[in-house]
């Protein structure tokens, strides 16, 4: 891989470009972002970077270094945690063994640690010795979703990159050799995550089956009575853990029909249904807070209110919006 070919997260990669370039590379790095972001592609191509015979701002993938940790065969590489299942005290006791010694092969070693905040205590405060005496030829790339979640001093000790969502138009350009309505769906329901968005053209991710679940639904609250608010309790009971995603979906859909209703239709998300965001838009009460409403129920059911009030709450006001 090369850096050109990573999309987005354009200041981290002249950041660690740069830092080669100029010899001026930090003995620990922490990538700090949601799953998704490409934390651990980049970890790996600085890693590669870093081995490389022939860096010229990218890695050649010529070079004995780059064959092998593209093969992940790189003896001076080490991936701690592979799998995101929890770091050990004798984990660390087994970077620390391997840390103070020579390199194999190349002039310097590489620890990616991933999902660095799954640490126990004790891993981290053995870990965090380790980051106060560290030897010159190791760096050290720890990952994690929230630096909070980590050692403020094992935080102090690291240069830390934020990984920042990806715009919609840079995600669309990677998903170019997709069906184009598909590929910009998937651009905005991964809310910036190009992992994400690539789950979902590819069809590992199922947002967008749950849309059009989500739609039929919402379809059969407006035009039935309040009697059909408790023939849905059980979907929405079996639901609960995808609650979020489901408002999101339905505020979503209620932000196209405001679109519709206002001839902006080139700013709706759904336009693969605009025939249905037509009639629900000829429905909808002018000047609706529905989106509003939405926002209060979802910040409701986080601060554990009554679950079922607040989803049957939600199903009367917008019943009530499309009189």
């Amino acid at each position: 891989m090369l850096f050109s070919q990573v999309a987005g997260q354009e200041e981290i990669k002249r950041s660690l470009i740069n830092s080669i370039n100029n010899n001026q590379v930090s003995h620990c790095y922490l990538f700090e972002g949601p799953e998704g972001m490409g934390k651990y592609e980049l970890a790996l191509l600085f890693a590669q970077s870093l081995f490389c015979l022939n860096f010229h701002d990218e890695p050649c993938n010529e070079c004995k270094n780059c064959i092998k940790v593209n093969s992940l065969n790189h003896p001076d590489l080490h991936i701690i945690n592979e799998e995101g299942k929890g770091i050990k005290r004798e984990d660390i006791d087994d970077l620390i063994s391997s840390i103070y010694k020579k390199p194999y092969e190349a002039d310097i070693k590489v620890y990616i640690i991933k999902d660095a905040h799954l640490m126990t205590p004790q891993a981290a405060n053995t870990f965090l010795k380790t980051l106060e005496e560290p030897p010159g030829d190791a760096v050290m790339i720890l990952m994690t979703v929230n630096s909070n979640l980590l050692l403020p001093t094992i935080v102090s000790r690291c240069h830390v990159h934020k990984f920042r969502s990806v715009s919609k138009e840079t995600i669309m350009a990677s998903l170019k050799d997709f069906d184009g309505q598909t590929a910009e769906l998937a651009a905005y329901y991964s809310k910036g995550i190009l992992n994400k968005a690539l789950n979902i053209v590819q069809g590992k991710d199922d947002i967008l089956k749950k849309r059009e679940e989500i739609i039929k639904i919402f379809d059969k609250i407006i035009n039935n009575d309040s009697e059909i608010i408790y023939e849905l309790e059980n979907y929405f009971d079996d639901e609960k853990d995808n609650i979020d995603s489901i408002i999101e979906i339905m505020t979503i859909w209620i932000r196209d029909i405001m679109y519709v209703q206002n001839n902006l239709e080139n700013l709706v998300i759904n336009k693969d249904y605009i025939d249905l965001l037509k009639l629900h838009g000829k429905r909808m009460k002018a000047n609706s807070d529905l989106i509003e409403f939405m926002q209060n129920i979802s910040d409701d059911i986080k601060s554990n209110v009554n679950y079922k009030l607040a989803i049957d709450n939600m199903l009367l006001k917008i019943q009530e919006d499309f009189k």
